[in-house]
């Protein structure tokens, strides 16, 4: 059997993925690469064995997978990739109005729900759409984009063309930062996960450990990823180098219990114990070679 591990090509994921092909290679382990939503199906279908997959999606299928312990994605306050581009400047005003809904998430799609119902009392019509800013702001009143686009709009702050015909540049909300206004907690858009039937071989090929000291290694590399990693983006190296040092990928405690409130929101009868973690004596320390 080969063991296939789905990776995302978002500046995000780097860290974890800093020399874990090198590693797992000679063992036969092979990569896919796809959008959140695309590995959170493949893992789902059995096309893959491990992913880091939407949250949300995680808890759904709670009874299909185990999740790694002490890795995530996560923020306290804003994150700059999971962000709401509005042609109205008060959250409040979207009531009624359109939100186009990027397709490349789950977790963050459903963040948005909880916040319109949580924390604005408000009903926006969501259509979901191709994740291509400029489309969904010239047919919408409102668009929901992820990853490196986000980063890169927000940057940029670039004008859009209007429904109505006209240009500006849009109103922009963080997502993280509205969740932390609501809840004064880290939100943890995703986890590692792998599926139950396959995590025998995982800790067979010591997939935990690879993956440890990968994102060991890439935590002390962040300058080096940014660098490597601004030219594709076309963003400035210290944009990028910030974003990543503005993260948190250990899925602390409170990053827990973050997570956990979220979903009790966002998935009714949602109970803490239906995501089941790979007990931590099963996964060594990494052993980090000289840099």
């Amino acid at each position: 059997m080969t063991f296939k591990i789905g990776v995302i090509d978002y500046l995000n994921t780097q860290p974890f993925q800093y020399g874990l092909e090198e590693q797992l290679r000679p063992s036969g382990v092979t990569f896919v690469r796809g959008v959140p939503t695309q590995l959170n199906h493949a893992l789902l279908a059995g096309k893959i064995d491990l992913a880091p997959i939407s949250a949300y999606f995680a808890a759904q299928h709670a009874d299909k997978f185990f999740i790694l312990p002490g890795h995530s994605i996560s923020s306290l306050g804003a994150v700059k990739t999971v962000l709401l581009f509005s042609w109205r400047p008060d959250i409040r005003e979207l009531d009624g109005a359109t939100i186009a809904l990027t397709d490349h998430s789950a977790t963050s799609i459903n963040l948005l729900k909880v916040l319109c119902r949580e924390r604005y009392n408000i009903q926006p019509n969501f259509v979901t759409m191709p994740q291509n800013l400029p489309r969904m702001m010239q047919t919408a009143d409102a668009a929901l984009v992820i990853g490196d686009t986000a980063l890169v709009e927000g940057f940029y702050h670039r004008e859009l063309a209007r429904p109505d015909g006209g240009y500006g540049r849009p109103v922009i909300f963080d997502l993280g930062d509205e969740w932390l206004k609501l809840t004064s907690l880290p939100f943890t858009f995703a986890l590692w996960a792998v599926r139950r039937e396959t995590a025998e071989t995982l800790l067979h090929l010591h997939i935990p450990q690879a993956l440890n000291t990968s994102k060991a290694n890439g935590l002390t590399h962040l300058d080096t990823i940014a660098a490597t990693y601004a030219p594709t983006l076309g963003l400035p190296h210290g944009v990028c180098r910030r974003y990543l040092y503005d993260l948190r990928y250990d899925l602390t405690e409170s990053d827990q219990q973050g997570l956990h409130t979220f979903l009790k929101m966002a998935l009714p009868g949602y109970q803490p114990e239906s995501l089941i973690f790979i007990e931590p004596e099963y996964i060594e320390l990494p052993i980090i070679p000289p840099a």
